[in-house]
């Protein structure tokens, strides 16, 4: 999909502190592992590995696991044509909103815990969402009363630039 001429365009990215502090604490035991087995040649008593199984826990979780969350990035474009979202590195292609089934649209504040438990694609009750930080959306109801959430740190330019669309 061409962005340009588009009428709203942001990126958003997981900066919350407590997030990367959950992934350092996650993959910190892989990388004392990889320095005891590989860096000193002292392995814990009892718990001999063989040197590429931890070559290859430390790559996987160690290094390439904090690399996906790295670049995790949710982008939303809206043009003249249509809305688009794209949450990298899950979704390889543009998803395009049908907004000609859209009844009602609206930027509200939302608990992205509560509501749909917690950030990334989401489904919950309310139905699905895209969010990576913040509590700031815009809230798509369609006509078969389904509705999608949009997290945004600039939900009420999103949201009129959706209306503009819908005319």
């Amino acid at each position: 999909m061409d962005e340009q001429f588009a009428l709203f365009r942001e990126e958003q990215r997981f900066t919350q502190w407590w997030f990367w502090l959950l992934i350092l604490a996650g993959v910190s035991p892989t990388w004392y592992i990889w320095w005891r087995y590989i860096l000193l040649r002292r392995p814990l008593p009892g718990e001999e590995m063989p040197d590429w199984a931890v070559w290859l826990l430390w790559l996987g979780v160690g290094v390439i696991l904090p690399a996906i969350f790295a670049s995790m990035r949710l982008i939303t474009v809206v043009k003249h044509d249509g809305l688009y979202v794209r949450f990298v590195p899950f979704h390889w292609k543009w998803v395009r909103i049908p907004l000609e089934e859209v009844r009602t649209v609206r930027a509200r504040q939302y608990n992205p815990l509560l509501e749909y438990g917690g950030w990334g694609i989401r489904y919950g009750a309310r139905g699905r969402a895209y969010n990576v930080s913040g509590n700031w959306g815009v809230e798509l109801e369609f006509a078969n009363g389904r509705t999608l959430l949009i997290g945004s740190q600039r939900a009420e330019e999103l949201e009129r630039a959706v209306r503009e669309i819908l005319g």
